[in-house]
């Protein structure tokens, strides 16, 4: 076989072998989460035969992405934040938007740090402002840990594409000629709009330039078949977010936040809906459909959401 067709099927195999162990770590997230097997199957279930799993297979980073999400998602559920924080900087650096996992780790501090306030206060104990702040630099360390790949991929190519000493011989002749065969702007053709920017990102510059993505810029005549591709999966979305949200009214105006045993006396968990449990991943599908309906393709919604969603 040619080397192209080895590097096609080896990135196949990856992927398949991925998109198994991601299934298998959400199938685990969902018995914690959701606190039932048959539900979690059943999620799994649907995660696997979903119409975007054909990503999964192919040659698309969406497996990697999927597998160190959800690993993510089940170590913080163990309580166990840093390699929890570890396998989110490790998502960020597969897909840019691994940057959302950020919220998870956020929520999760904020609410360890309410349960830890609220415990001295009922013991009448002082609280100690040595500790709150050890315990800030330990959250804020963790989120930092999560940006830092996505920095350096940002300083990397800054680095490149923002050279002004750059020469047509810095890239591989395979790649000049792809460039401008396309005609991308290379490195030695001048600097890039984007690197006078006063947060100098290449992956915005590329989304709005190349991918026509910003606010409402999708939202054209011509679009109007893939936003009823997308019609169903946005449906399934907004009513499973309106359901819980009436289901439990009173935990989601405190964001989530109390304490276990405040939130037992505050909403109840009903065998005919989401554990109040489910909160951060009810909040995180409701960011990202809201932004994928906003901001991107409307039709990529199906494979952002679709797999949080199982």
């Amino acid at each position: 076989m040619s080397y192209s067709s080895v590097l096609l099927i080896s990135a196949t195999l990856v992927n398949i072998a991925c998109f198994v162990l991601s299934a298998m770590a959400l199938y685990e997230l969902g018995r914690v989460v959701v606190g039932s097997d048959v539900l979690a199957y059943r999620a799994a279930q649907f995660y696997c035969i979903n119409p975007a799993s054909i990503f999964f297979s192919a040659a698309y980073s969406e497996s990697c992405f999927a597998l160190l999400t959800f690993r993510g998602m089940l170590l913080l559920e163990w309580n166990c934040p840093i390699p929890s924080a570890v396998f989110f900087a490790l998502s960020g650096a597969a897909r840019s938007n691994g940057l959302v996992n950020i919220g998870f780790l956020l929520h999760r501090a904020v609410r360890d740090m309410v349960a830890w306030i609220s415990l001295h206060v009922h013991a009448n104990n002082k609280v100690s402002f040595l500790r709150f702040g050890l315990k800030a630099c330990q959250i804020f360390m963790l989120l930092a840990l999560c940006v830092v790949p996505f920095a350096a991929f940002q300083y990397h190519a800054y680095t490149i594409y923002c050279n002004r000493l750059a020469s047509y011989r810095d890239l591989p002749e395979h790649v000049r000629q792809y460039g401008n065969k396309l005609g991308y702007r290379m490195p030695y053709m001048g600097q890039s709009d984007w690197c006078s920017s006063w947060l100098p990102l290449s992956y915005s510059y590329i989304q709005s330039s190349h991918w026509n993505v910003g606010f409402l810029s999708y939202y054209e005549w011509k679009q109007i078949p893939n936003f009823i591709l997308a019609m169903p999966m946005a449906t399934l979305c907004i009513s499973m977010i309106v359901m819980f949200l009436r289901e439990h009214k009173l935990y989601c105006l405190y964001a989530g936040l109390l304490p276990q045993n405040d939130a037992e006396h505050v909403t109840k968990n009903r065998f005919n809906g989401l554990p109040n449990t489910c909160f951060i991943y009810v909040m995180h599908t409701a960011f990202l459909l809201t932004f994928g309906l906003l901001f991107m393709h409307v039709q990529v919604v199906l494979t952002v959401v679709f797999y949080f969603l199982s």
